[in-house]
């Protein structure tokens, strides 16, 4: 009859305690019959069955510690000449063996509980998993991976060879958990990959995706790797009917487009000849209003086409001034300025954001709305950040601004319905705040993730090429510029995670500097106003410090002024404040001056936020 290997392996465990613990006691009864003092025998060596019966067997590890104990003392006792100080030398050793076959059963015991408890979140993780260890051998091997393959657990386990590749392709070959073992993950640490596998589905294939990661030990070394398999067949063919269906219905929608545009082009050339052959006012207003009427179906046939277009290409993080840039490429744009005061930021959005600043650049542009200043700027808050793009037009009167974002064909909100959807994609919202009669206020709010400051230099072109003098907000790169500019003014250094910087330039070289710092509970300072002397009574710094409120006009802003040019930001819309009105922060960075502003001959001020 054969002999299980669980059987074999616990007779040979017993064997082996046994075994060891008779050598151990008989040394010890050898040792006492040869005359050796009790004190001299070592009791260690009987710690060595201890603990492997400890290890092996952690519920009667204590009881065989204390049994083999008993053992051990009761035969020094009997076998060793009457002496008072027996005791004494016996006892402790005693209760260190008993004690170290608790200690080892109990951690034993610790050690198996939290392997078990692995096993069952193994065992039980509704995909297909399994697990194999260093030498790449099967170490665990759920349920869902034996009814995937129907291969069970015990046909697996323990054994090497990549035997675990065979149920998915009939074959000895790594799989993805032994290319983590071989170090093929490199940086990645984790490992993706899909296949088919043709005879899964009862020979109908299956669409296979693996995934593998390393199991690492306590010293962060790889110990082994664990790798689960999702049938995705049902998705890809979901995805796959999903883009088939897409492009038909985007080519049906492409040849209606084009032929409805082409019944436009005669419908255009009937009205044209119509306003030439009747001169009856009636008939004429009578054209005018299907002129109306067809111009309003060539704005949906053209936003139907980009609506096209949405969600095809995957999100990606858009420089923001370079993407308004784009947008305005191409508008006429007359006598109305364009400021955009958003150079670090960049948002993750779908590339057709470009598309919505063109939207919202040609509302602001459209006929009657009488804007002549365009403005881009961010605003930084708790729920994220706030493109703000405003003008300083007739603005949007209350009752068109719940309709703004719908789709429709009156004025007030063309194309935005198309703005709205594309920034929808990432989780954007748009809304407008602006007061009637003085210009509309679109505020594009951000959530926290989706922006970020970038340090790299962006590739933009000027905003006001071929001018001798430039101003504009400075790029993370430049910080070193200002902190050589600033080098003997009081010390002022740049940080790019605080700071925004403004600069004028003549040329390639800095000639005056304004900075405005947002400190740890919002507030925003300005000050690093300066200019070199040989560039001083030329207006510099006056360039400066009016693109940085205009930059930063949504956040009220607080300053130090030095008595002698309060008057100077006076102009700029700063009020002198009593010192208690300012922000902590503020006060805290001049407590030289002891509280006593009007010794240190310099002015808190503030300006409320707006243009």
């Amino acid at each position: 009859m054969k002999i299980g290997k669980p059987f074999a392996r616990a007779r040979n465990r017993i064997a082996a305690i046994t075994i060891l613990a008779a050598l151990t006691l008989g040394g010890n009864l050898l040792g006492l019959l040869l005359g050796a003092p009790p004190g001299l025998l070592p009791s260690l060596p009987l710690s060595i069955p201890i603990i492997l019966a400890s290890y092996w067997y952690p519920r009667r590890g204590t009881l065989f510690a204390l049994g083999l104990a008993a053992v051990y003392a009761v035969t020094v006792f009997l076998l060793s000449p009457p002496d008072p100080l027996l005791p004494f030398t016996i006892l402790p050793r005693a209760v260190f063996l008993v004690l170290v076959g608790g200690v080892v059963a109990l951690l034993t015991t610790r050690l198996r509980e939290s392997e078990q408890q692995m096993q069952d979140i193994i065992e039980f993780l509704p995909d297909a998993t399994f697990a194999i260890d260093r030498e790449g051998k099967v170490i665990a091997w759920n349920r869902a991976i034996e009814e995937m393959t129907g291969v069970k657990k015990e046909a697996v386990l323990n054994r090497g060879n990549y035997e675990h590749a065979i149920p998915f392709y009939g074959k000895r070959q790594p799989l993805l958990a032994d290319k983590i073992l071989q170090g093929e993950a490199g940086d990645r640490k984790i490992l993706v990959s899909e296949t088919t596998i043709p005879h899964f589905r009862d020979g109908n294939g299956a669409h296979i995706r693996f995934t593998a990661a390393p199991l690492l030990d306590a010293n962060g070394n790889v110990a082994g790797a664990i790798e689960s398999i999702r049938d995705v067949s049902d998705q890809v063919m979901m995805e796959t009917a999903l883009k088939n269906a897409s492009h038909q219905l985007n080519t049906l929608a492409g040849i209606l487009r084009t032929d409805l545009a082409n019944r436009l082009a005669v419908l255009y050339g009937h009205l044209s000849v119509g306003v030439m052959k009747f001169d009856d006012p009636a008939v004429l207003s009578f054209i005018d209003d299907l002129h109306d009427a067809a111009n309003g179906i060539r704005r949906q046939i053209e936003i139907s086409r980009a609506f096209r277009e949405i969600g095809r290409l995957p999100p990606a993080w858009m420089p923001v001034q370079e993407t308004v840039r784009k947008a305005a490429v191409g508008l006429s744009f007359g006598s109305v300025s364009l400021e955009t005061w958003t150079e670090r930021l960049e948002v993750f959005a779908d590339p057709h954001l470009e598309t919505v600043f063109t939207h919202l650049l040609e509302n602001a542009l459209a006929p009657g709305i009488g804007a002549s200043r365009i403005v881009v700027t961010y605003h930084l808050r708790p729920d994220g950040c706030a493109i703000v793009v405003e003008d300083d037009g007739t603005g949007i009167p209350y009752p068109e601004k719940e309709k703004l974002f719908v789709q429709r064909e009156e004025s007030f909100g063309h194309g935005l319905f198309l703005a709205h959807e594309i920034l929808a994609i990432t989780g954007i919202t748009i809304r407008e705040t602006g007061i009637p009669g003085e210009g509309a206020k679109f505020e594009i709010l951000i959530p926290p993730g989706g922006y970020r400051f970038s340090e790299t230099s962006q590739t933009v072109e000027d905003p006001q090429p071929g001018s001798h003098l430039v101003v504009r907000e400075l790029r993370s790169p430049e910080f070193a510029l200002a902190n050589d500019v600033w080098r003997d003014y009081h010390g002022v250094t740049a940080d790019p995670t605080r700071d925004r910087i403004f600069a004028t330039f003549c040329g390639e070289r800095i000639v005056s500097l304004a900075r405005c710092r947002r400190h740890s509970d919002g507030s925003m300072e300005v000050d690093g106003v300066f200019t070199p002397e040989p560039c001083r009574g030329r207006g510099y710094s006056r360039m400066a410090v009016a693109a940085l409120v205009v930059a930063c006009h949504n956040d009220d802003l607080y300053m130090y002024a030095v008595e002698s040019l309060a008057g100077f930001y006076a102009e700029f819309g700063f009020v002198s404040i009593p010192e208690r009105d300012l922000p902590s922060p503020i006060r805290e960075r001049y407590t030289w001056a002891a509280g006593n502003m009007e010794g240190a001959e310099i002015r808190p001020m503030h300006r409320r936020a707006g243009l």
